[in-house]
């Protein structure tokens, strides 16, 4: 069972937020040695603590009167962005399920009843993260206002292949002027659909490029290094989900938006906690809220190259690699360096 602190660390501030107060009584009773803890019976009662507070991590339940743990840990991003946010609920609800994803930005969700070694583990990680994180992230540089005036000028130009791939996309006028590394949209499909609908919602501002298969995901992450991947999870599902968290692992800085024409529960949640997803879209896409999603990636990624620590907040745990996903894989180091170097 792995410790929420060691003696090398200050104690951590836990925050519990739940309105049956046995639940409460539980954490007291598990947490109370190792932590500064608070104990909050509403969402309301826990934004005091966290205006007042430095709080490391935040366990929420969803299901609450008056205000959702989803509404309250998407205040919670905005109020204090370094708390670590995590959703735990007794009910497999879509929305909060995807409310955890695209509003509050959760690290990890978990449902009841949550087995206290899990329980345990994952709030220890939370707390590492949050204590070894800095807490004052400095706004980045603008990105391209993709839902701006067309001629909004962008800042470096995608580096040329010279590999032989497939047939890549790419944005019309984006290799015409310089774009800050990073800048750019890899999209995984085989929905036509699904590429033209990015392509509307980036209007020529910056690189898409599309990929059919892993393979090549891997060959275009390697040659063109762009910051955002979106990912069609309604094809095979098992290879998508192992795709998806060994990415992660390997390029955190990697930001990952999935699309699907359903909301599962169970995949979503694996997609959370495995594959540390920033957005989740359905199909079909708006290009409207595809472009705002995409903005927003791509923000978050550039936030992630400047504040490298902050990478720790999207760890994830994955399974074993087979012999060709470790040479794929191995390729990505490349990435990294050059987004670190340039």
């Amino acid at each position: 069972m792995a410790a929420v602190m060691t003696p090398t660390t200050r104690k951590p501030q836990l925050l519990f937020v739940d309105d049956e107060q046995r639940v409460l009584n539980s954490m007291r009773i598990m947490f109370r040695r190792e932590c500064e803890l608070h104990l909050a019976t509403s969402g309301q009662e826990a934004l005091e603590i966290i205006k007042s507070r430095d709080i490391d991590v935040i366990v929420a339940d969803h299901r609450m009167p008056r205000m959702t743990g989803v509404e309250v840990l998407t205040q919670v991003r905005t109020l204090s962005p370094q708390t670590v946010r995590i959703l735990l609920t007794g009910y497999a609800d879509l929305d909060a399920v995807e409310g955890s994803i695209n509003e509050g930005e959760v690290f990890r969700f978990l449902t009841k009843p949550c087995p206290p070694d899990q329980l345990r583990n994952t709030i220890a990680l939370a707390v590492k993260v949050a204590q070894q994180s800095d807490a004052h992230v400095p706004e980045v540089e603008t990105v391209p206002a993709l839902n701006g005036p067309k001629d909004t000028p962008l800042i470096q130009a995608p580096r040329k292949s010279t590999a032989a791939t497939e047939p890549i996309t790419v944005a019309k006028n984006a290799s015409r002027t310089r774009l800050a590394r990073g800048l750019g949209i890899v999209v995984f499909t085989t929905d036509d659909n699904v590429l033209s609908n990015v392509q509307a919602a980036v209007r020529d501002r910056l690189p898409v490029y599309s990929a059919s298969n892993i393979v090549k995901v891997v060959q275009v992450l390697t040659e063109h290094q762009p910051g955002v991947l979106l990912t069609d999870i309604s094809g095979d599902r098992t290879t998508i989900q192992a795709m998806t968290a060994r990415f992660k692992k390997h390029l955190p800085e990697l930001v990952t938006i999935a699309v699907s024409p359903h909301r599962d529960v169970l995949d979503m949640v694996w997609l959370i906690n495995h594959g540390q997803i920033f957005r989740f879209l359905r199909k079909p896409l708006s290009p409207g809220r595809c472009a705002v999603s995409l903005q927003a990636a791509l923000k978050h990624h550039r936030m992630l190259l400047k504040n490298p620590e902050m990478t720790q907040r999207h760890c994830v745990d994955a399974s074993d690699e087979t012999s060709l996903m470790q040479g794929m894989m191995a390729k990505l180091k490349s990435v990294r360096r050059l987004w670190t170097s340039a």
